[in-house]
């Protein structure tokens, strides 16, 4: 009997969920947050909204919205959807982000680089991918 509840638990064990990943309660945090809720909803016009209530006006410069609607595209065929899977660096300048690829097969870094003043819009975000996991 004892051996039959050892193995039970044992086995309950292997299939227990990853942990959930929070991202820091800060204005940074929030501003990552609001991105991956405009990516996750899937809808470009959401997301077109992100970009100009988050993004510093440097960024709003240097890309159109017909880039920015081609990457979203793009990185959704990649990523589908961003669901945290590690915080690799969070500061007041810059926050790491790993979110695994929809196939599963590799992860991506999202390096999400601040203003260092308030409001501490985002001022840079790149995207690398690791395919070694």
């Amino acid at each position: 009997m004892l051996g039959a509840l050892i193995l039970s638990l044992a086995i309950a064990g292997v299939h227990q969920p990853a942990k959930a990943v929070t991202l820091p309660d800060s204005p940074q945090g929030k501003r990552v947050a609001a991105y991956v809720e405009a990516f996750n909803s899937g809808d470009i016009k959401q997301y077109l909204a992100f970009y100009e209530a988050h993004m510093a006006a440097s960024i709003l410069a240097r890309r159109s919205v017909e880039d920015r609607t081609a990457m979203f595209t793009k990185m959704r065929a990649t990523f589908s959807k961003l669901t945290p899977s590690k915080i690799v660096k969070a500061s007041a300048q810059q926050i790491q982000v790993q979110f695994p690829t929809a196939d599963g097969e590799a992860q991506g870094t999202f390096t999400f680089d601040f203003e260092s003043d308030a409001p501490y819009k985002i001022a840079g975000l790149g995207v690398e991918l690791d395919m070694g996991r």
